[in-house]
């Protein structure tokens, strides 16, 4: 009889992989299929530049993760995952000398903040009780199922703190920031929370929650630094997954997912392969691939097909500035050298630009990164005395319409070269070799 497990998770990127190990956990047999050569998704650690130089090709450092329990239910410390907690925790060096910090100790924030502004240390204050107070709200989707908006409006207007969070969802960065805050520099640095890690502008509806949640779960918990690279992550996991019974297939495409009586009972492959699950099919895998390729016309109602169709991808994307460097990156502060993250924007208006820059398929000329410290505390990571660059930054998905070609990548990390060295003034010595890696499909919504 040919091999039948209970579920099938379709994608071996994190979230996949996390939820087989949840299935494993509860005692059901589980299969993974990815059809790239690794698992992984965008968690994986490679020699992109030299020999020796281990770089994260796309995401790196921990920080959404802290805010779930999946670390501590599935104990990965037992299946080889390590990681490093930096202090300071992240910085942003401006061009006048200052810096605003994260410390693990809040008072030593808001005395970062207090040298650029008294008034902005209070705000800073204030706005992280209100994490504190809104917490559940914010992170308790984490780690149930999400509720219909309906549910959930109605849920919030029962409490004054519900009713404050409501309304500030729906804020722009923008708004939000000149009401609660007077210098530029505490703008920039926490305007940079949002617009960095999620394809929002600072002018966009609920762009001041995301910052409210990173910087809360920054304050809070810190950030992780995995040893080794990402991939240590993504070896944990499948450590548990192999230890708990389940199983994993590379280079395998999922084509179609088969459909009996309104229920998924198997997978097709690229192969023509197939594969039946005795209770159901997990898929970690964006929703047009999923909906409209993967499962049969027939079997999805055809209002819901429609808002698939609907759904788009943004125009800004991120790419990364990979380089192997000869020395470690000359920042003027200690604080900044020593950051888990540096974080480079000068302005609210210079972040606003940059991202405009690239809603209209142009390479923003001044553009806004953020910057891992990773090898001022993971050794291994490159040779003896040698470093990494892990330059995150803003970009077009398409430069005009037309996909990136070599020549706009060398450019446009030229450009991210010579901003860093306002910051960092011995960036041009250090660069042995630098690549650009991008990818372009980044959800909007």
């Amino acid at each position: 009889m040919s091999y039948q497990p209970d579920f099938i998770v379709i994608g071996g990127g994190v979230n996949g992989l996390t939820a087989a190990c949840y299935l494993l956990k509860e005692g059901f047999s589980t299969l993974v299929i990815e059809r790239q050569p690794e698992i992984g998704g965008a968690a994986i650690t490679r020699e992109i530049t030299l020999p020796g130089f281990q770089h994260d090709v796309f995401a790196t450092s921990i920080n959404i993760w802290r805010a779930s329990n999946i670390q501590r239910e599935l104990e990965l410390e037992k299946y080889g995952y390590k990681e490093i907690d930096p202090e300071p925790i992240a910085s942003t060096p401006f061009k006048n000398g200052n810096a605003i910090t994260i410390f693990h100790d809040l008072q030593k924030t808001l005395k970062s903040f207090a040298k650029v502004s008294q008034k902005d240390a209070k705000s800073f204050e204030q706005i992280y009780k209100f994490y504190q107070d809104s917490k559940s709200i914010l992170l308790g989707g984490m780690s149930m199922p999400p509720l219909a908006y309906s549910e959930l409006t109605k849920i919030l207007e029962e409490s004054d703190t519900g009713l404050e969070f409501l309304q500030f969802s729906f804020m722009s960065a923008r708004d939000w920031l000149e009401e609660n805050f007077e210098a530029e520099e505490s703008k920039a640095f926490l305007a940079l929370w949002g617009s960095n890690h999620v394809p929002l502008s600072p002018e966009d509806a609920g762009s001041a929650l995301l910052i409210l949640i990173f910087i809360g779960l920054l304050q809070e918990k810190g950030v992780g630094i995995p040893i080794g690279g990402i991939r240590t992550l993504v070896n944990s996991l499948r450590e548990f997954i192999l230890k708990h019974g389940g199983n994993i297939i590379t280079n395998m495409e999922v084509t179609q997912i088969l459909i009996e009586q309104g229920r998924a009972i198997g997978v097709k492959t690229s192969e023509g392969r197939v594969i039946h699950t005795k209770k159901g099919i997990m898929a970690d895998v964006e929703p047009k691939s999923l909906f409209l390729k993967m499962i049969p016309d027939s079997a999805l109602d055809q209002d819901f097909r429609k808002k698939v169709e609907r759904f788009r991808f943004s125009k800004v994307t991120q790419v990364m500035i990979h380089a192997a460097l000869d020395d470690w990156l000359d920042y003027k502060l200690d604080e900044v050298k020593m950051a888990g993250i540096v974080q480079i924007g000068e302005s609210l208006d210079e972040i606003s630009k940059a991202y405009n820059s690239c809603l209209i398929g142009e390479i923003p000329l001044n553009p806004f990164m953020t910057i891992d410290n990773t090898t001022c505390y993971d050794l291994s990571r490159a040779p003896p005395n040698k470093h990494i660059l892990w330059d995150f930054v803003r970009a077009p998905a398409f430069i005009k319409g037309k996909p990136w070609d070599e020549e706009n990548k060398e450019r446009f990390a030229d450009i991210c070269i010579e901003k860093l060295e306002d910051y960092a003034r011995n960036i041009k010595k250090i660069v042995l070799k630098k690549e650009l890696s991008y990818h372009h499909r980044i959800s909007k919504h």
